[in-house]
């Protein structure tokens, strides 16, 4: 839909959080790695100490890596398993996205905004493998810091449409894509003018979604 056909998936070895970006194209990955790892010395007075990856070109990165103090792991060709949080990582985003997209039966052009939400929900999931907490507790508990997460209890609806209140004179009716970063707003398509909008004036309906009730008409 916004031309995405790959996403870089970055995790944190220590709590398990996620970063997902979506990428145009491979060669987007060395300017988001190089940002993020700006973002993480600001936002956390910390730094990236060791960056571990698949052996592509897209991180050929040596001199950056030399000039902070990184050192970077690769794994051999044909050996995933020495890059196995991650590819767990990219299996379970996409086990959830897929999920998502089956049970809204939204086409695959929506995969960027429900793969980036798939994120936000596994950040959000106790898991065994940290003794039944989250990624977000154990992010924020290792950085000693307080987030922000005023919409925590929005993850929960795992529906994809939503209508803003009928008494407005500009109500509409969309479907619910995600949120949008460092805004506290709702992204959304609007099914009049299918555009992509972002308002915080919604109302979820979680049993109900726009595509299956195209389909429902049609027989």
């Amino acid at each position: 839909m916004q031309g995405h056909k790959f996403f870089l998936t970055i995790v944190d070895d220590y709590s398990h959080f996620t970063w997902l970006f979506p990428m145009n194209a491979k060669s987007e990955t060395r300017s988001l790695v190089i940002n993020f790892i700006a973002y993480v010395e600001n936002q956390f007075n910390t730094n990236v100490q060791t960056r571990r990856t698949v052996n592509g070109i897209e991180f050929a990165m040596e001199n950056f890596f030399l000039t902070k103090g990184i050192i970077h792991k690769k794994s051999c060709v044909e050996t995933p398993e020495k890059n196995g949080i991650v590819k767990r990582k990219h299996q379970h985003l996409l086990n959830i996205t897929h999920a998502l997209l089956f049970q809204a039966n939204l086409p695959p052009i929506f995969w960027s905004f429900v793969a980036q939400h798939a994120a936000l929900l596994i950040n959000c999931t106790p898991t065994p493998f940290l003794n039944n907490a989250t990624p977000y507790e154990n992010f924020t508990e290792k950085f000693m810091i307080s987030l922000v997460y005023s919409f925590l209890g929005a993850y929960v609806i795992l529906t994809l449409l939503l209508k803003i209140e009928k008494a407005y004179s500009r109500a509409s009716t969309g479907v619910f894509l995600g949120f949008k970063p460092n805004t506290k707003g709702y992204v959304f398509l609007n099914l009049k003018n299918h555009k992509t909008e972002i308002s915080r004036h919604v109302i979820f309906y979680e049993n109900r979604f726009p595509y299956n009730l195209d389909k429902e008409s049609e027989k």
